[in-house]
């Protein structure tokens, strides 16, 4: 076989130089198919490149849609729950009005039942007279010449005003009946011989009236009463009656709250 038959190996000379007068060259002279390894090689480096970025590209793309939709889902909710919250907020206004409302009227109602268990009626069921301490004074007097023992012990026995109490007497005709002056709880009662009778009445407030009479009271004692509530009814003997207030164990004057109508 001839020479010239033979596979030629080509080979690839590289020069390297250099831009300096005096500089040097070098020869390397590389083989086709080591040209073609590292051809080879750059390619698959080049497509695994593009294959990694076109991945990462989707991945991405496809996360930054699902962040879109989350977001988009995201604004729907917060505008629902802004919705929800105005709702809300417009019940808890109307709430706080009903409740200062019902508020305001319990106060009143408060109020009024306490105005209404202050003892401020009249002691008596009809007209009345009170009596004047000069006038007392004028009764405790009797003529030497017509006083006798009898007529002492038959005067002994009165109702007499306790000025500490503050007390009124007030003097009645025969029929009139002594009532409560406003409601409460008939707190005590006393009925003895030869002693004044009472009804004590507490209106659960801090008031506390006493009506003192020669009669027989007609209530007993822990029963309810309301404002008008007979008491003791007037006769021929016991047409006077003792009338007092406390306010919280301190006595106040009767005139101060009585409202006398007509």
């Amino acid at each position: 076989m001839s020479t010239d038959l033979r596979k030629r190996k080509i080979t690839y000379t590289i020069i390297l130089t250099s831009d300096a007068p005096n500089a040097n060259y070098r020869r390397m002279h590389v083989r086709t198919a080591a040209v073609a390894v590292v051809a080879f090689m750059l390619l698959v480096a080049v497509i695994c490149y593009a294959v990694y970025t076109t991945i990462t590209m989707a991945g991405s793309s496809e996360r930054n849609t699902k962040q879109l939709e989350q977001i988009v889902q995201l604004k729907a909710e917060n505008e629902k729950l802004a919705e929800e919250k105005k709702i809300l907020e417009g019940k808890v206004s109307s709430l706080e009005e009903t409740i200062s409302r019902k508020e305001e009227e319990e106060h009143e109602l408060v109020a009024a039942h306490e105005e209404n268990y202050i003892p401020r009626g009249f002691p008596m069921s009809g007209a009345a007279q009170i009596k004047e301490e000069e006038a007392a004074a004028d009764e405790a007097q009797t003529d030497d010449g017509d006083e006798n023992e009898n007529d002492t012990q038959e005067n002994t026995l009165k109702v007499e005003a306790n000025e500490e109490w503050k007390e009124l007497i007030f003097v009645a005709a025969e029929g009139t009946k002594v009532v409560a002056t406003a409601p409460g709880t008939v707190k005590e009662v006393r009925e003895a011989e030869g002693e004044v009778s009472y009804v004590v009445i507490d209106h659960g407030n801090g008031y506390v009236t006493t009506y003192r009479n020669l009669g027989s009271p007609i209530v007993e004692e822990g029963s309810q009463v309301v404002k008008g509530g007979v008491l003791f009814l007037v006769g021929e003997d016991n047409t006077e009656t003792g009338y007092s207030i406390r306010k919280d164990d301190s006595y106040v004057d009767p005139l101060e709250l009585i409202e006398i109508k007509g």
